[in-house]
């Protein structure tokens, strides 16, 4: 499996992420928008990583599938964490009391194990079905 040296399309989701947040800031803490931060920074984060250390290097089969399942596991558990971070910025950036209520932090934390365990899977067979398609 041969890693693409430049991930399409990566920077055309960094400049939507960079209006996206210029337009999240100023807005009142809504759950959909925290976590669509906190996913599609995940996801860019990723995929410089993956650039970065991995692009345009050749894998085994065996560890090209375990690189793409244990990124899916990041991404989950990231996307969380990452959630939670822009969770206490935005709660920090409106100095009018918390943001979100303790049901949505509390869901967030509660379906981290299943965005885990998705991702993983989405991972997995991704790079499952790429190993199998051939370099």
């Amino acid at each position: 499996m041969v890693f693409p040296p430049k991930i399409p399309g990566l920077k055309l989701l960094l400049g939507l992420w960079v209006v996206y947040t210029a337009v999240w800031i100023p807005l009142e803490g809504a759950l959909v928008q925290v976590v669509m931060m906190g996913v599609t920074t995940a996801v860019l984060l990723l995929g410089h990583g993956w650039q970065r250390w991995l692009g345009g290097r050749r894998l085994g089969k065996g560890w090209g599938v375990l690189v793409t399942a244990v990124s899916g596991g990041w991404l989950g558990v990231g996307s969380a964490l990452l959630t939670f971070v822009f969770m206490a910025v935005k709660t920090g950036l409106h100095a009018h009391g918390p943001e979100f209520t303790q049901a949505e932090i509390s869901w967030v934390w509660n379906v981290t194990p299943l965005w885990t365990a998705v991702c993983l899977l989405v991972g997995l067979g991704g790079g499952l079905i790429w190993a199998g398609a051939g370099d």
